[in-house]
């Protein structure tokens, strides 16, 4: 009887525990692809080279182990699974930061991030095609100091 009360008590202290973290999100760990940097300009998905023939493909370099800045917000971007940069004769559909800075109400030199790196040239422009979601990081003189949009990727 006194381990079935161990047990439950246990059991109980966990689980109020958890649920005191109003903040908690269960991240499910997935395999990261390797971001696409096309003409040193664009910023996407590397499935945009799925969408274009091969015969537009000029030069195309593999980077394992290089990231796409040096700063990063979350601390799981500090393993990263890599850069593609590619050379590439089409016309792909782009925002620029400044859209979309503009769009969601900030100022247009406010930075950018792109899964959680700093995107350190602000002439660099992201495939609308690749952006699978938008997220406003508030300013909380922590991580940033003033707020912030991170670009998700696929």
């Amino acid at each position: 009887m006194k381990s079935i009360l161990t047990i439950l008590l246990i059991l109980a202290m966990g689980i109020s525990s958890y649920a005191q973290n109003q903040n908690s999100e269960i991240s499910i760990m997935k395999t990261e692809k390797p971001i696409l940097i096309i003409n040193d300009t664009i910023i996407g998905s590397v499935d945009l080279l799925n969408k274009i023939s091969s015969d537009k493909v000029m030069e195309l370099n593999i980077f394992k182990e290089r990231k796409l800045g040096k700063t990063y917000l979350f601390i799981e971007n500090e393993k990263n699974a890599g850069i593609i940069k590619a050379n590439i004769n089409h016309e792909f559909k782009i925002k620029s930061q400044k859209e979309l800075n503009s769009f969601f109400g900030l100022s247009e030199e406010n930075d950018i991030y792109v899964n959680g790196y700093l995107i350190e040239n602000k002439n660099q422009n992201i495939s609308s095609e690749s952006i699978v979601g938008i997220k406003l990081i508030k300013a909380d003189n922590f991580r940033v100091k003033k707020p912030v949009l991170n670009i998700e990727v696929e």
